[in-house]
């Protein structure tokens, strides 16, 4: 009689436990697909990642989109490759910040050929390079550095989007740092929008948050990136 209340007290415990455990992960599926419901979506989370890297969809050679929870948020886990790179990123589910990315560079086997052939157009460019450096230096600090990131675009040849060769342009700019912030275009106020060297230099606010951005001038993506909420006396001075 004894083993069995013992055996009946050990059943009733293991069933209790395990009723904890399914609702725990009942609750645990619940959430993730309500966070999964009200999240950007696949489709978006892609684009947010294709944007901030400079890469068009149709130079793609594969892609996966995984939603996943990292570090307390629901994030999209974003991989996708080209012929020359390997891109990774984890955009936030919410509002599409790019919370995290990694590109890796493809290893490339080259023949001798193409590694002297390589090295003879970098020698013709640098000759070419340092004739014109000899010229006007009338100009402003800033100024010659817009000149010559514009040089720069001129002398190349378009390659395909994986390799940008030319300046995005300033609205372009604005338009990525705004859909990395995610913010609407109509609901922010632009402070400071500029070329500087190679990089777009951005600041903007939507009511008491300031947002600050640097954008790679000829690839589009997201340099640094980020945030800071004002108090009222910030804002109102």
């Amino acid at each position: 009689m004894k083993n069995f209340i013992k055996n009946k007290k050990l059943i009733i415990t293991f069933i209790s436990c395990l009723v904890v455990v399914i609702l725990a992960f009942i609750g645990v599926t619940a959430m993730k697909m309500i966070a999964k419901d009200s999240s950007i979506g696949s489709e978006a989370a892609k684009k947010f990642a294709l944007l901030d890297a400079g890469v068009q969809e149709k130079n793609i050679e594969d892609i996966d989109v995984q939603f996943d929870y990292k570090d307390s948020a629901y994030v999209y886990n974003v991989d996708f490759e080209t012929q020359k790179k390997e891109y990774h990123y984890y955009v936030k589910a919410s509002n599409g910040i790019i919370l995290e990315k990694k590109i890796i560079k493809k290893k490339k086997h080259k023949k001798k050929k193409d590694k002297k052939e390589s090295k003879k157009k970098k020698t013709n460019k640098s000759k070419k390079s340092k004739k014109k450096k000899g010229k006007s230096k009338s100009s402003s600090k800033s100024e010659k550095k817009i000149k010559e990131t514009t040089k720069k675009v001129k002398s190349k040849k378009n390659k395909g989007s994986d390799n940008v060769d030319e300046v995005i342009g300033l609205d372009q700019a604005k338009s990525i740092a705004i859909s990395s912030s995610g913010e609407s275009p109509g609901d922010v106020i632009f402070t400071i929008a500029r070329l500087n060297g190679d990089e777009y230099d951005l600041q903007f606010y939507n009511g008491n948050k300031e947002y600050n951005y640097s954008i790679d001038a000829f690839s589009g993506s997201v340099i640094s990136g980020y945030s800071n909420t004002l108090d009222e006396r910030d804002s109102n001075d």
